[in-house]
C-alpha cells in the first residue's frame, strides 16, 4: 500500500480536471446541446450557475453525481450510457438513490451470469467466497491500520489477525460482525477528538432510518456510495448480476454482489476520510461552516466540501501499487503497477472466471 501524500498532489493539480464531477443543489440538469453535454451546476443560488460544455468524448468525468433536485434529459441519459459514463444519485445525506449503468449483451456476459447463478445454488462455493471476502475485507483494513504507524493501533490490530486466522474454522458474519467493532474503535483512534466520531452509525448502504449525526460519518456514507458506484458499474460491465451475491446474499433491498466486492476496498474511503479529517492544509481541513445540523441532528454537508472529498477520493482511487496482474507485458517479479480500483475490476473479472470454472480459486 502506497499512501503518498494525497493532499499534497491535490493541491498541486488543483487547476487539472478531476474524474469525477459533483452537481448538487436546486435546479443543476444535464442535457443535449449542439451534439454537446451541458453541465450546469446550481450548488450556490445566490451566484450565477457553473456551466461546461463538452463532446462527450473528450468530456474528462468518467462518473457524474447528483444531489438535490434537478433535470437530466433522455436525450443526456443516452449519450452518457453509450460512453460508459456513471451516473450516480444521491439524496442529501449521501445515501444511493439510482445507478446509471450501459446495457451490456454478448454471449460471454450470458456466460458469466449463468455460472453465477450455478455457483449461488452451490452451498460449498458460497462458504468458500463468503471466507474469502471477509479474510480480504480483514487484510486490507489491517493493512490501512498498519500503514498509519501508530503505535496505539497495535492491540487492534494483533486482534484483527487473530480475527482473520480464525475465519476458516468459524462463520464469516460473526467474525465480520466482531472485527467492524474492533476495527471502528481503532480507526476512532486516528480521527481528531473535536469531530465528536464515537461509532460507524451507519454502517450499512441501505439503511433509511439511521443518517450521519457527525461529520465524518457523513463523508463515510458519501464515500461507500461513490465506491458502490464504481463497483456496480465493473459488476455490469463483465455481466454478473448485482443482485445475486454470496456472502450478503441474506440480505434485501441492494446490489448484494456490490457489497459483496465492495469489502476489500472500503479501506480506500476510510483512508482519504482519515487523510481529510487530520488535515490542516488550507482548501482540505474539515471546518464547522462546512456542515451543519438539522433539528434531528443529522449532518447536511456544504457543496464545497463534498467536492474537495470527492476529489481527494478520486485520486485515492487512482493510487498505484504493484500487483499481481496477469495481462499484459511481463515483468521479471510478475507484478505491475495497478491503480487500487482497477485492482476491484480485477476481483469481478477472478470471481467471474471462478464461477465458470476457469478458475479454481478466488482471490482480491
Amino acid at each position: 500500500m502506497q499512501n503518498g501524500n494525497l493532499l499534497e498532489m491535490a493541491q498541486k493539480g488543483q487547476h487539472n480536471h478531476y474524474n469525477i464531477k459533483f452537481l448538487k443543489g436546486y435546479g443543476f440538469s444535464i442535457k443535449v446541446k449542439n451534439s454537446k453535454i451541458i453541465l450546469k451546476n446550481t450548488a450556490d443560488p445566490f451566484s450565477e450557475p457553473e456551466v461546461e460544455e463538452w463532446f462527450v468524448n473528450k468530456m474528462p468525468y468518467e462518473k457524474i453525481i447528483l444531489s438535490g433536485k434537478g433535470y437530466v434529459s433522455t436525450e443526456a441519459l443516452a449519450l452518457l450510457s453509450e460512453h460508459n459514463r456513471n451516473l450516480i444519485l444521491l439524496d442529501v445525506y449521501g445515501r444511493p438513490i439510482t445507478y446509471l449503468n450501459p446495457v451490456v449483451e454478448s454471449l460471454t456476459n450470458t456466460q458469466y451470469r449463468i455460472g453465477q447463478y450455478d455457483t449461488f445454488r452451490d452451498e460449498s462455493k458460497r462458504d468458500y467466497l463468503s471466507r474469502q471476502i471477509v479474510k480480504a475485507k480483514l487484510d486490507s483494513q489491517i493493512n490501512f491500520l498498519k500503514s498509519t504507524n501508530r503505535p496505539e493501533l497495535d492491540s487492534g490490530i494483533c486482534k484483527l489477525e487473530g480475527m482473520r486466522d480464525q475465519i476458516v474454522h468459524s462463520v464469516p458474519i460473526l467474525i465480520e460482525k466482531n472485527s467492524a467493532m474492533v476495527y471502528f474503535k481503532e480507526y476512532q483512534k486516528l480521527i481528531p477528538k473535536r469531530f465528536e466520531f464515537n461509532s460507524r452509525n451507519n454502517k450499512s448502504l441501505t439503511s433509511s432510518k439511521r443518517n450521519a449525526t457527525d461529520v465524518i460519518n457523513a463523508l463515510l456514507n458519501y464515500g461507500y456510495t461513490v465506491l458502490a458506484g464504481e463497483i456496480s458499474k465493473f459488476i455490469n460491465g463483465i455481466g454478473l448480476d448485482a443482485y445475486y451475491g454470496f456472502y450478503h446474499k441474506n440480505q434485501s433491498g441492494f446490489q448484494m454482489l456490490v457489497y459483496d466486492i465492495m469489502e476489500p476496498f472500503r479501506w480506500l474511503v476510510d483512508y482519504s476520510v482519515w487523510k481529510m479529517a487530520e488535515s490542516d492544509a488550507k482548501g482540505y481541513r474539515i471546518n464547522l461552516k462546512d456542515y451543519s445540523r438539522t433539528r434531528e441532528g443529522l449532518i447536511v454537508m456544504d457543496y464545497s466540501l463534498i467536492k474537495r472529498f470527492l476529489e481527494l477520493l478520486e485520486r485515492t482511487f487512482r493510487k498505484e501499487r504493484r500487483y499481481d496482474f496477469s495481462r499484459g507485458k511481463k515483468t521479471s517479479d510478475g507484478l505491475k503497477s495497478v491503480q487500487e480500483i482497477t485492482i476491484a475490476k480485477i476481483a469481478i473479472q477472478n470471481l467471474a472466471d471462478y464461477c465458470i470454472d476457469k478458475r479454481i480459486t478466488f482471490l482480491v
